[in-house]
């Protein structure tokens, strides 16, 4: 099942009361899950990454030998690691977050590659991983599609997709095998990997159909909403947008603004999602 969506899959489908991991048999790698929440991926032959990244998000410069000192304590007090690095102020807690889930993603992809191999879900004996930083699946999901399309990502406008008065809006890369891949999301809460994955399945099927809706038919779905409506449109050849919208007249106002921009946009008055 090595396969990135249906990982991440699958970390949806646990009840939120379980903590455990997902092991990939023969060592690959390991995704520690906690209230459906990933706390941790590790693959194999990644070992110093961690390292890397604490280096690179660090507030002040750091050595191996602090590094290595840091391991040991954790080890052998049975510390968490990420507390006692922000106590002795080797990073501060953004600079932690940022260099937890870079690793995360990274091993998620590593162990993730098509493979057959099986994945073993492990009850953790304990109360959990009391862990500082968790990551939603759609969160890791959208971050692993920037880092494997990165220019797709640098084109997504993001200041005007995080400016949007939407529920949730997301940016896809059209993949290799022309299927919608997530490279940013600001969905949250109850949604999904599938959900999310759905909303970009609509957008690129709507404009390869249409490449976009007149004007005139434009402004006439505009009027007749009255709830929460989603909004589709494509920046470049192989770049699509979503955008969920509750309010008419904020509708109306990214719609003006992707006419000017005379960007090919659809419109559809259901949210095409199975979930939420």
């Amino acid at each position: 099942m090595v396969n990135l969506v249906d990982l991440l899959s699958a970390v949806d489908d646990r009840s939120p009361d379980e903590s455990g991991a997902f092991v990939v048999d023969g060592g690959r790698g390991s995704v520690l899950i906690e209230a459906g929440r990933v706390c941790w991926a590790a693959a194999a032959g990644r070992g110093g990454r961690l390292r890397d990244l604490l280096h690179r998000h660090s507030v002040r410069p750091l050595d191996d030998a602090e590094l290595d000192e840091v391991f040991a304590e954790c080890r052998s007090a049975h510390r968490p690691l990420c507390e006692l690095l922000v106590e002795r102020g080797m990073v501060d807690d953004d600079g932690l977050r940022a260099a937890l889930k870079q690793h995360t993603v990274e091993s998620l992809i590593a162990q993730c590659d098509e493979s057959e191999l099986p994945v073993t879900w492990v009850p953790h004996r304990q109360r959990g991983y009391r862990a500082r930083h968790t990551f939603s699946p759609i969160e890791l999901l959208a971050a692993a599609g920037g880092l494997l399309y990165p220019s797709e990502l640098a084109g997504a406008d993001l200041d005007l997709l995080a400016a949007l008065p939407a529920q949730a809006a997301s940016s896809f890369a059209i993949g290799d095998e022309d299927q919608p891949v997530a490279v940013w999301t600001t969905c949250t809460g109850a949604w999904r990997v599938r959900s999310l994955l759905e909303l970009g399945d609509w957008a690129a099927a709507a404009l390869a159909v249409c490449n976009g809706f007149s004007a005139p038919a434009m402004q006439r779905a505009v009027a007749a909403m009255t709830g929460a409506a989603t909004l589709g449109w494509r920046s470049a050849r192989r770049l699509v947008h979503a955008a969920v919208i509750d309010e008419p007249a904020a509708l109306a106002e990214v719609v003006a603004e992707l006419a000017d921009r005379r960007l090919p946009a659809v419109l559809s008055s259901r949210v095409p999602v199975t979930h939420p």
